[in-house]
């Protein structure tokens, strides 16, 4: 999800220089796997700890958060491209 909202952000109406939208995706996406508040890394976390303790924890917390950002871009980026057409 979040990759999504990174991707809708890094593109066009946001960004219209295709250089900036590609660098600006590239790290963008690569801070949303290896941050601490990733849903990405919570659930690659996840996944090796219960293969060592046999007992799975899903982060709940961290994906709510993710879908809500991942809405609240598309809401904006919405907008965004209702303005400038």
């Amino acid at each position: 999800m979040l990759g999504a909202a990174v991707g809708a952000l890094c593109a066009r109406p946001v960004l219209h220089r295709r250089g900036w939208s590609v660098a600006t995706t590239a790290f963008a996406a690569l801070l949303s796997l290896v941050t601490s508040g990733s849903p990405a890394k919570y659930a690659v976390t996840g996944l090796v700890t219960g293969s060592l303790t046999g007992a799975v924890h899903i982060p709940v917390v961290p994906l709510i958060c993710a879908a809500a950002v991942a809405a609240a871009v598309g809401t904006l980026v919405c907008r965004l491209t209702s303005l400038r057409g």
